[in-house]
């Protein structure tokens, strides 16, 4: 039984297409229908219904396909005990939040291209989540990056989460930087900045307010989070961010935390590959990586 065809086998699950999976395979689509007719007749059973243009595993396909996976991971297993720590190649697609792309990221990446200098890494960085999790789904990216609440992502596997604490942060002129505690409803009406009301933790904010039939509207709304830091650096307004996109502002005394005592939003990021496809060296890898964050 060829590998090869087996791999075919695998990417047209996860594309549900086999014009995707020959595009991503780097084979035409006449080879890869070549690959699954071999499969099927040295298997003795058809492994997809075509009806129209869609096509569907059958009974058998379905219950070949843990099958096919196991073989694929034990032989990536074989050569990965054979082959020198540093010797991976092939590309890592990853799509991240665009602050945790700025921030975290980075130290993860550089840990990664130091012991593998020949794996290139694509990093995209997009806030939008739908749009996110179908390129995941199609299989456009190897892993997505995503900041949100505690949650499950349905129909994809969660290889990591992390707890992303939140402040609020003023410019150190501010009155309310000296007070020991305050409430969200003084915190907001403080010339409150927002980087995008419609996603992210403002959009948290924004939800956990409503629970409390509160509203307001934000004095800016500024699309870049370096850009909210360097206002509020300048003497204005108070904001909402992750700790790590703060901490540096806050350790040289450019701004100061604010200590809202009465909310409390839960973030993590999230770090998640599609269910249906194979973990490769290079993933694996990128997972015992993240691991030690």
């Amino acid at each position: 039984m060829e590998i090869k065809n087996l791999q075919t086998f695998i990417k047209i699950v996860e594309f549900n297409n086999f014009t995707r999976a020959a595009e991503n395979l780097g084979y035409s689509q006449a080879a890869v229908t070549a690959q699954i007719k071999a499969l099927e007749a040295e298997l003795g059973v058809p492994l997809f219904d075509r009806i129209g243009k869609k096509i569907y595993l059958t009974h058998e396909g379905k219950a070949f396909l843990p099958h096919a996976r196991k073989i694929i991971n034990d032989e990536l297993e074989a050569l990965e005990s054979v082959r020198p720590g540093g010797d991976l190649k092939g590309e890592l697609i990853i799509c991240s939040a665009s602050s945790y792309s700025s921030r975290v990221l980075p130290d993860i990446l550089l840990e990664y291209r130091s012991l593998h200098p020949e794996v290139m890494i694509t990093v995209k960085v997009s806030d939008f989540v739908e749009d996110n999790l179908k390129k995941l789904a199609r299989g456009e990216i190897d892993f997505l990056v995503e900041l949100d609440e505690d949650k499950s992502f349905r129909d994809f596997r969660n290889v990591f989460k992390l707890p992303v604490p939140l402040v609020f942060v003023t410019h150190v002129d501010n009155p309310l930087a000296n007070k020991r505690a305050i409430s969200i409803k003084d915190a907001i009406a403080n010339d409150f900045i927002v980087s995008d009301r419609e996603i992210g933790y403002c959009a948290l904010l924004e939800k956990e307010l409503g629970k409390r039939g509160m509203e307001f509207e934000p004095a800016m709304e500024i699309g870049s989070v370096d850009a909210i830091l360097n206002v509020i650096a300048g003497g204005f307004g108070t904001a909402i961010m992750p700790e790590y996109m703060a901490e540096e502002m806050l350790d040289t005394g450019k701004i100061a935390k604010l200590n809202v005592s009465d909310i409390e939003i839960s973030l993590f990021a999230y770090f998640i590959c599609s269910k249906d496809r194979w973990l490769d060296p290079l993933m694996k890898e990128f997972i015992r990586i993240i691991s030690h964050y």
